[in-house]
């Protein structure tokens, strides 16, 4: 009889502890880059010791993915950068925000009582200097300069099939030239690649290695790489910067929780603004300060029309195949 006191004792307190360290948990899922899920860690365990904050990283096209298949009952309580398109799709499993006070947002940068927007960040083109130099190879500035025949080999491209970096420039050409026409641009344009990379930093990553020396990617990379010491140089096409978006929210239901909600309004006042100002500085707040050393001011936007809509990204996604294969 004591033996079986004893096992019920033991049951007793783990199902309390569980209980316990079940209202005390919030599970983030993030696609920021690794980095930015250190700092975002480090700042949380000094601002709620006391709470059990799980940091989960999942690419954007996955998580969207689960949170699809899953709904209400996907782990996660907050889900962060996620990229806005996706969002869109998935806005049905996340939780009324109208409450939320979005006034240090620019005007007209929250489209959705859904969904917060997290960051903004635009892409361009990303040249070595030195081996244009030495090549004596002009600077590109616009699409077409990207298809003389001197650049074979020397350019890399994310994939816009599996990178929001890849597909902001794929619909930035849409836009400007029609979607046939840009489809058959990139099929030339293909021929001068070195290669089609399957995330955004794969290009910066290769310039910086000496592979290419042309990489169109994300600005805040190539400012990384200058601030590391590489010669290069950041390019804005003359038809502006292509750029792209990612939001964040909370699960439908999951802001109930006291402590969901304590986490998710510190994420949007304070460590958003930390972010945006020492990673990703393209401006969407109001106050917004630019911390990061030679990042490139006043980018002017390019013709980004449908970027948030799920159903032109799978359209236009599909027909990458006719590129690509």
């Amino acid at each position: 009889m004591k033996k079986i006191m004893a096992i019920l004792l033991v049951i007793m307190i783990v199902c309390l502890t569980g209980c316990s360290n079940s209202k005390n948990r919030v599970v983030i899922y993030t696609s920021m880059e690794e980095e930015r899920n250190q700092e975002l860690k480090k700042q949380l365990k000094e601002e709620f010791p006391d709470i059990n904050v799980v940091v989960q990283y999942i690419a954007t096209g996955n998580s969207a993915a689960k949170i699809k298949n899953e709904g209400e009952k996907v782990e996660a309580d907050i889900v962060l950068d996620l990229e806005t398109a996706h969002m869109v799709n998935v806005q049905n499993s996340f939780a009324d925000l109208s409450y939320f006070d979005d006034s240090i947002y620019l005007d007209g940068i929250n489209t959705s009582d859904k969904y917060l927007t997290w960051v903004k960040y635009t892409m361009n083109l990303i040249v070595d200097n030195k081996y244009l130099k030495e090549h004596n190879l002009s600077v590109p500035k616009t699409y077409d300069d990207l298809l003389k025949p001197e650049y074979k080999n020397l350019i890399a491209m994310p994939d816009p099939k599996t990178s929001g970096t890849g597909y902001g420039f794929f619909l930035n050409a849409v836009n400007i030239m029609g979607e046939d026409n840009a489809i058959e641009y990139f099929k030339k344009l293909k021929n001068n690649l070195r290669e089609f990379t399957t995330s955004g930093s794969g290009p910066t990553n290769l310039l910086k290695q000496g592979e290419i020396a042309i990489a169109m990617g994300m600005t805040a990379q190539g400012v990384e790489a200058i601030n590391e010491g590489y010669d290069v140089s950041i390019v804005e096409l003359e038809t502006g910067s292509p750029y792209n978006t990612t939001s964040c929210g909370i699960i439908k239901g999951k802001e109930k929780k006291e402590n969901v909600k304590k986490v998710f309004e510190w994420l949007i006042n304070d460590f958003g603004k930390y972010d945006k100002e020492n990673y990703m500085p393209d401006v969407i707040l109001k106050n917004q300060e630019n911390k990061v050393k030679n990042y490139p001011e006043n980018l002017k936007d390019a013709d980004m029309t449908g970027v948030d809509s799920i159903e032109t990204k799978e359209k236009l996604t599909e027909r990458w195949g006719e590129v690509n294969g």
